[in-house]
């Protein structure tokens, strides 16, 4: 998937190398035309489709051969490669692209019942990781299923829906006027019809869910979020 622009992405090649099976006791299904086998998979690509300095994302992106303790052929396939676009991670003062991520999506249960099985899987892919320019991680539950990823789901549908234009207008020169204000606050000194209010609350929420809009999205998004403008 390549971006489009601040919140779009487009298919990079036609899939992965590996297919994912249907499985009634897991939950598979796609996210933005990409495969994933488990719940904890889909948030991980919501984070990703998410992030605007992503370039592009490929799920089970290449098959990595190994040998296992046996001397035995095997090949080990990761769950997503993530590029980024060239400017991501750089500053005025030290210019330090993020490098392209490999990585696995596994429950921490998982990991600790299957430590023998993955422990050489995980040796070969921080191998072709490395070989490639990569990093490889393994993510959990305990990376992907944060206040972070709360925000963005509830955040994800306003990202592509209409809003009201003179909302918008307003609330950006109120907000300008006010630098840095709370959710509730803007909407209070914006207007004094209840009604009014609730329908830039919609607006407001697509600004947010756009990046016009800023906040910290790490912590629980609410009426009270302090919130400032783009500019």
């Amino acid at each position: 998937m390549r971006l489009v622009n601040s919140w779009l992405k487009i298919e990079k090649s036609s899939g992965g190398v590996r297919r994912i099976p249907t499985n009634v006791r897991s939950l598979t299904g796609t996210v933005n035309g990409q495969e994933f086998e488990s719940s904890l998979e889909r948030d991980l690509l919501l984070l990703v489709h998410w992030d605007c300095e992503v370039d592009w994302y490929q799920s089970q992106p290449v098959k990595i051969d190994y040998l296992d303790d046996q001397g035995k052929q095997r090949s080990y396939t990761p769950d997503l490669l993530v590029t980024y676009r060239f400017d991501a991670g750089q500053n005025t003062q030290q210019r330090n692209p993020r490098r392209p991520l490999l990585c696995e999506v596994k429950y921490r249960g998982d990991l600790i019942k299957q430590k023998d099985q993955l422990k050489p899987k995980f040796k070969a892919a921080r191998a072709y990781a490395k070989s490639q320019g990569y990093e490889f991680r393994v993510l959990t539950e305990r990376e992907i299923r944060t206040d972070y990823l709360k925000n963005i789901q509830f955040l994800w549908s306003y990202r592509y829906a209409d809003f009201h234009e003179h909302h918008y207008k307003k609330l950006k020169m109120v907000l300008n006027e006010l630098e840095e204000t709370t959710v509730s606050k803007l909407l209070e000194v914006s207007y004094s019809s209840k009604e009014l209010k609730g329908e830039a609350l919609w607006t407001l929420w697509c600004m947010i869910s756009r990046l016009w809009v800023k906040c910290d999205l790490t912590i629980p998004l609410s009426m009270q979020s302090t919130i400032w403008g783009d500019e």
